[in-house]
């Protein structure tokens, strides 16, 4: 009997905890299920800022912007490829910034913010189910932090570059005006290496740096043959000149110019971050290819200010 008695007042007392658990969850699962808002963001186009000497060349403002970092209120939404309609879990009126992003060193997987450009930011009222489409974003290096110690166009009579070792009257990069080559302004510049001659090392004029928080170099590029970036220096005075490759780049003869941002710091913190370096450029032979050849353009030394 009492045995009768507790059983009839644990089933109804298990049945209510039971319902309670299921009503808790059924809550939990439509919260999650909250309808979006959307942004559907068109792109990035890159202007000229005309308080950066030397935006004005053409050529100046190429890029390649594969993402959109988004912020909803400052806070992480996520990163979309450029093109994408993003939902967002909020309405009403917010502050959406938007940030360009890249891939560094030409690898997929290195995709970041890059703080050099400007970015959208702007409030917008979000309705729930419902899409906004912010329109092609303009956006410019950013003048107050952007310093270039290096800017090579390859419009002007000289070259910031010569043949290591070599005499300026037999320098190996020279300027190619081919029209069926150049893509930007009139001139480009250009390594050639046939496969019956010595590998040469290309290097820049001594640059400066004495902010050691990033060291990007920004180049175009299109060649039928490998070729090698890295940085040159002395780790100390009393030291002999280092050179330390930062990464190869292979041949895209078949895809056309490329962007790529190459990070240096990595391989200047080998050098121990002297002050005054230099970039070099190495073409090399690839089995097969007799006439060689890269072409390179827009090339810039990015970096915060001193």
């Amino acid at each position: 009997m009492r045995k009768k008695l507790l059983s009839n007042i644990y089933f109804p007392v298990l049945a209510i905890l039971i319902a309670s658990l299921f009503v808790v969850s059924c809550n939990n699962f439509e919260h999650e299920q909250e309808v979006p808002s959307f942004v559907n963001i068109k792109g990035f186009r890159m202007v000229e800022n005309p308080n950066i000497i030397g935006s004005s060349y053409e050529g100046f403002q190429t890029s390649d912007i594969k993402d959109a970092w988004v912020y909803v209120d400052n806070e992480y939404i996520g990163t979309y490829p450029i093109g994408s309609k993003v939902p967002i879990l909020k309405s009403g009126n917010h502050k959406i910034d938007i940030r360009p992003g890249v891939v560094l060193n030409g690898i997929a997987l290195t995709r970041t913010e890059y703080p050099f450009y400007t970015f959208y930011s702007q409030k917008h009222d979000l309705v729930e189910g419902k899409e906004i489409t912010i329109d092609t974003i303009d956006i410019m290096y950013k003048d107050n932090i952007v310093e270039l110690s290096l800017m090579e166009m390859f419009e002007d009579s000289y070259i910031s570059f010569h043949t290591d070792g070599i005499n300026a009257d037999t320098n190996k990069i020279v300027k190619c005006n081919n029209p069926d080559t150049v893509k930007w302004g009139s001139f480009c510049g250009a390594m050639y290496l046939n496969s019956n001659e010595p590998a040469y090392r290309i290097i820049s004029d001594s640059l400066y740096c004495a902010n050691k928080n990033a060291l990007i170099l920004e180049i175009d590029y299109w060649c039928n043959i490998p070729f090698s970036i890295g940085i040159s220096g002395k780790p100390s005075s009393a030291s002999q000149t280092e050179y330390i490759n930062a990464m190869t780049v292979n041949p895209n003869q078949n895809k056309g110019w490329t962007k790529m941002y190459v990070v240096l710091g990595k391989v200047w913190q080998q050098l121990y971050q002297p002050n005054n370096f230099k970039i070099f450029f190495t073409p090399m032979k690839k089995e097969g290819v007799s006439n060689g050849w890269v072409y390179v353009d827009n090339i810039k030394i990015i970096h915060y200010p001193n």
